[in-house]
Order: structure tokens, then C-alpha cells, then sequence
């Protein structure tokens, strides 16, 4: 299983930031990688709730909510997907910090083709996942900050916290 750890600090209160990423048909206006984002259960929130996430280059993928404690925390669990992924979960958690929100990502993945997966993932997924991650927490500090869409992403590396950690 591979682990990657990321975190950046958004200046807006938790909840600014929780309503963002909970508003689960709305991702496509914070990460330039989702085409579109729709909702595919009859739950719109809270444990269960599902999404199906069109991607940019192609492909998609449907998750499900996993956890669900508004303003605290969110979690999100693939189910079926395009991808070459066997399993996969993302968790969120929000924080007060210094007058804004410290979000901060775990993701748990592990994928198909057994020992190959293992080498694709060393070669060249976890680093183009942790990259992906950076521009969705760029698009998500833009939305939330300015209230407004996605724009292409400037690349500032300093509005990322660069303290990262990815692990086997």
C-alpha cells in the first residue's frame, strides 16, 4: 500500500473550506484533472453519499463517502474507476490554524497488476498522484479564498505546504 500525506493552509474558517470539498457534485470547479463531477445516489451528503468524477485526460472514476463530520473531517473511498487501482481512500481533515483552516490529505492507495503495479507505482504513479494532489489543493485554496472558479494553476509552489511524506 502507498501513503501520501499532503497539507496546505487556506485563509477561511473550516467550515468555508468543509462546504467546498462536501458539495460533492462540485469538484470540477476546484481540480483542473475532473471534467465533471455528478452525484449518482440518492443521498447529495453524509455517509454513503456517491459521485461519479469525469476525468480530464479521459477515464473516471465513482467514490462513495466514507466519513462524515462536518467541519472535521471527510473520507471517500473509490468503488469503480477507469483507473488501474485496486483500492483507494482519501481523507480530509480541517483545522484552525493561525486564522485560517490547515487542510490535511491522507491517501491509502494500492494498485492492480500485483508486482508490476508495485514498479508503475514507484516508476511513476506516486509521483504524478502527489503532483495531482498539489494542483487540487491549489484549485481548492483559489475556490475557497476568492470565492470564485478554478483558474489554471500559477504553479506557486508557496501556496503548497511542501511538508509531504510519501511512504510504502
Amino acid at each position: 500500500m502507498t501513503v501520501l500525506k499532503n497539507s496546505i493552509r487556506i485563509s477561511a474558517p473550516p467550515e468555508k473550506v468543509w462546504a467546498a470539498l462536501a458539495a460533492l457534485d462540485e469538484l470540477h470547479h476546484i481540480d483542473p484533472g475532473v471534467k465533471k463531477a455528478v452525484i449518482i445516489s440518492t443521498a447529495r451528503e453524509g455517509i454513503g453519499a456517491e459521485r461519479q468524477c469525469d476525468l480530464t485526460p479521459g477515464g473516471w472514476f465513482k467514490e462513495k463517502v466514507a466519513e462524515w463530520k462536518p467541519g472535521q473531517a471527510l473520507a471517500l473511498e473509490l468503488f469503480d474507476c477507469t483507473l488501474p487501482i485496486r483500492r483507494l481512500r482519501h481523507s480530509y481533515t480541517f483545522t484552525a490554524a493561525d486564522g485560517g483552516t490547515l487542510v490535511t490529505q491522507h491517501m491509502e492507495y494500492v494498485l492492480k497488476f500485483g508486482v508490476l503495479g508495485k514498479l508503475m507505482d514507484a516508476m511513476m504513479v506516486r509521483k504524478k498522484w502527489d503532483a495531482g494532489i498539489k494542483t487540487f489543493f491549489a484549485g481548492l485554496k483559489q475556490y475557497v479564498e476568492t470565492g470564485g472558479r478554478l483558474r489554471q494553476p500559477s504553479g506557486d509552489a508557496d501556496a503548497l505546504d511542501t511538508s509531504r511524506e510519501a511512504t510504502r
